[in-house]
């Protein structure tokens, strides 16, 4: 959770390092998005949380179901604030360049779903305890 919440930070901070602009407002309008995502992010941690504390390892299937979601989540949020610096440098660079368009509207489309991403993969089943007994003496 505190990645996500650093990384839409980041975002800010790129954001308001830009010159007022078409871009700077587009980025403006992901950064609310990314907001709304980070509070979904909040409460599925705290619903993962509340069935099993994330200690060490989780066991429990939701939480391990909720964990894999809040992993995808964060790279989501990495991903995007990667994305905000390729923006930014292309602006700082060329504000008129075609990319920047094409690297806003992929941003857009991506900030909306960061949350709630598609399902991740079902976790790998463990292997089964061996029971072990003893023999007896004869």
């Amino acid at each position: 959770m505190a990645d996500c919440a650093a990384s839409v930070g980041r975002f800010r901070r790129i954001t308001t390092a830009l010159p007022a602009g078409p871009a700077r407002t587009w980025l403006d309008e992901i950064a609310a998005r990314l907001d709304a995502e980070l509070d979904a992010v909040r409460r599925l941690a705290t619903v993962g949380d509340s069935i099993e504390p994330a200690r060490f390892r989780v066991r429990e299937e939701p939480a391990k179901r909720i964990s894999q979601r809040l992993a995808a989540a964060r790279n989501a949020f990495s991903e995007a604030v990667s994305q905000a610096a390729e923006v930014a440098e292309q602006v700082a660079l060329d504000p008129a360049h075609h990319d920047v368009r094409a690297h806003l509207e992929e941003l857009s489309r991506q900030a909306s779903q960061l949350a709630l991403a598609s399902e991740p993969p079902p976790p790998e089943p463990e292997p089964p305890r061996r029971w072990w007994r003893r023999r007896g003496d004869g």
